[in-house]
């Protein structure tokens, strides 16, 4: 493991990031530092709880650092005290880390870091209110949304800016907005750019109305909460034969009662327990996966390719991921293994374990 030397204003700091590999894919080059977050932003998101109290807090993340150096699948390992909401404060910080990506033979590979970060408030109690008369209690913060509707893959490549397209140079910005009753974003402003004088902020904020929150509860009122979201313009992305999408999340699975109806008849009756099938899809509006095609299927003989495919419209992705990157207009590989008890294989109605695998 390797510590990495954080300087950062006093209000935020970060003792240092652990990196673990395992020592097959175990990194050339470990990742740094790029960007970390400042006062203001940790301020923006330091829990109203522990600020009314006067406390400080601690948390410890372990992420994982994508090929554009953006933190996703982010965990709280721990945090004190346990109650005062520190953990997820360090979530919402996430985006505004940015680190150049660990490296093996010379090319971008994924990584795990561990990320131990203080939190410093004012150091008394604030009541309900902070200095300049901001309500604390009005502001709510959204640190993690799930979105409806997003940028696609061809409207973030459009909006590429034209000076970083033509060096061929990358960036990313963070962008926070409010939320209206519908679920729609206004009032953005940046948060954060990386480089700079490139315009890489502007593209992002120009991509603001393509965002939609998912379908609230009925009870819940989003007038008055804030948001933010990430956009990584990666070069490749400016070749349509290169979609980079990141790792989407799904937000709907197959039921096993769906995989156990579509098992082929002709491998229960040959005693077939599993098989296992990958489909290249397209990622449709919504996440949906659409045009799948069987790249392969083992065994191949028994019909396992075609069920793969009737179960394609049970599957949804989402729309954008935590490294800040379209899907929708992206391909995936979905892999799907099948399998049933050996016993229950010559029952008609028996239940099936299947789904994508990872």
């Amino acid at each position: 493991m390797r510590q990495l030397s954080l300087g950062l204003c006093a209000a935020l700091t970060l003792s240092g990031v652990a990196v673990a590999q395992e020592p097959a894919t175990r990194p050339d080059v470990l990742p740094d530092w790029l960007r970390q977050p400042t006062r203001s932003q940790l301020m923006a998101v330091f829990p109203t709880k522990a600020l009314e109290k006067g406390l400080d807090g601690e948390a410890t993340l372990g992420c994982k650092v994508s090929l554009q150096g953006a933190l996703f699948e982010c965990i709280v390992l721990s945090e004190k005290p346990s109650d005062m909401g520190f953990g997820q404060a360090a979530i919402a910080l996430t985006p505004q880390f940015l680190m150049k990506p660990a490296m093996k033979d010379g090319k971008p590979v994924v990584s795990g870091v561990r990320i131990p970060i203080s939190f410093q408030g004012l150091g008394t109690p604030t009541g309900s209110l902070l200095p300049g008369g901001r309500d604390l209690m009005t502001r709510r913060f959204l640190g993690r949304p799930l979105w409806a509707e997003a940028p696609s893959h061809a409207e973030t490549a459009a909006a590429y800016p034209e000076k970083a397209a033509a060096e061929g140079l990358g960036g990313s910005a963070t962008i926070r907005c409010a939320l209206t009753e519908y679920g729609r974003l206004r009032a953005c402003t940046t948060l954060s750019e990386t480089p700079r004088g490139y315009g890489f902020a502007k593209a992002a904020r120009s991509l603001s109305e393509r965002f939609v929150l998912a379908p609230a509860p009925d009870d819940v009122e989003l007038r008055g909460v804030e948001t933010q979201y990430m956009v990584t313009f990666a070069p490749e992305m400016l070749d349509p034969d290169r979609r980079v999408i990141g790792k989407p999340q799904w937000t709907q699975l197959p039921s096993s009662g769906s995989v156990a109806d579509g098992y082929p008849a002709a491998a229960r009756a040959k005693g077939i327990s599993g098989a296992r099938v990958v489909l290249h899809c397209v990622v449709g509006t919504g996440g949906t996966v659409q045009d799948c095609q069987v790249r392969s299927e083992e065994p191949a003989e028994f019909g396992f390719g075609q069920a793969a495919l009737a179960l394609a419209p049970h599957f949804r992705l989402s729309v954008w991921t935590e490294q800040g990157l379209p899907t929708v207009g992206g391909r995936v590989t979905l892999p799907i293994r099948y399998q049933l008890p050996p016993e229950t294989i010559s029952t008609p109605n028996a239940e099936a374990k299947g789904g994508p695998e990872g």
